[in-house]
């Protein structure tokens, strides 16, 4: 015990509040200027489509700010599209009036591209088939 309080002693005499505080400084520099830079992530987005909820994978692309913004923010991790604005490859009806829809990818993607401003959505995960009944 008594051989660390006699290191920390000396490290206080050796290294000046000066050095520390530039050297901090420098460190937050580094770390704006690398948040300028463009990273690509991914991301679990939850997305409602006429109530039905969901949550599907993104990878996507932007400048580390936005990026960080992005994670921060709780209201952006949930997006509401409404079925008229997707585009769907498979409906199928069976005997019980249960109507199964799948999502294009593609539709997907660029509904919550719209929906995410700065950031750009580069590929959607594996979509969900939705089910609703017929009235």
């Amino acid at each position: 015990m008594d051989k660390i309080k006699s290191f920390f002693s000396w490290l206080r005499g050796a290294i000046s509040p000066a050095y520390v505080m530039m050297l901090v400084a420098a460190f937050v520099l580094w770390y704006i200027t690398k948040l300028g830079d463009t990273y690509t992530t991914d991301h679990e987005v939850m997305v409602v489509v006429d109530g039905e909820e969901f949550e599907v994978d993104c990878t996507i692309r932007g400048k580390g700010t936005d990026l960080i913004n992005y994670t921060v923010s709780s209201r952006r991790s949930r997006f509401a599209i409404p079925a008229s604005e997707l585009t769907f490859d498979k409906e199928i009806t069976d005997d019980e009036g249960l109507t199964y829809r799948h999502i294009t990818t593609l539709s997907l993607q660029q509904a919550l591209a719209a929906r995410m401003g700065n950031i750009e959505v580069v590929s959607v995960g594996s979509v969900p088939t939705l089910v609703s009944r017929e009235e």
